[in-house]
């Protein structure tokens, strides 16, 4: 508590609350599955979307993407998919709303698209057949139990003072 009121006090109550593209997701996700009918529910699923996400994270280029507009073109990506076209205009509202051009969810959307179609690729379904292999320096081996490592003998980093 007494952490919590210094950082108040240090941001001067200027606190904002982050939203992640994970809680837009579940947000755009309860709006549209809510305006579906009975039988087509089934083809929003939200698990399905959330790995879709996970895969788009392991991607550099999608740090680059605001929470919003990647979590709409997920969602608009598989509304595509599943011929949700009922959902198309809520879609353009909630892009509206959010403030999203329709360039850039057009230009996320085929980043996105891109990124699960490699995904999904024969090339990347596969592991690679070698073991992992984990090089830790001497000082990092040392802490760890022997049964977990082999010590890789590194090269020393120098030290300059500059």
């Amino acid at each position: 508590m007494r952490m919590q009121g210094i950082i108040l006090e240090k941001l001067s109550g200027k606190v904002k609350a982050t939203t992640t593209a994970f809680h837009l997701l579940q947000l755009y996700h309860s709006v549209l599955y809510d305006s579906l009918s009975c039988e087509r529910k089934k083809h929003l699923n939200f698990e399905r979307l959330e790995a879709q996400l996970k895969a788009c994270h392991c991607r550099i280029v999608f740090s680059k993407a605001k929470p919003s507009v990647l979590a709409l073109s997920i969602v608009a990506l598989e509304v595509e998919e599943e011929k949700l076209l009922e959902l198309t205009e809520i879609i353009d509202c909630l892009r509206v709303h959010s403030k999203i051009s329709g360039r850039d969810l057009s230009f996320w959307k085929e980043l996105v698209s891109k990124c699960l179609t490699e995904y999904s690729s024969s090339k990347c379904s596969k592991p690679n057949v070698q073991k992992l292999k984990w090089i830790v320096s001497g000082r990092t081996a040392r802490q760890l139990k022997h049964s977990y490592y082999r010590i890789a003998h590194l090269p020393t980093i120098p030290e300059t003072s500059s």
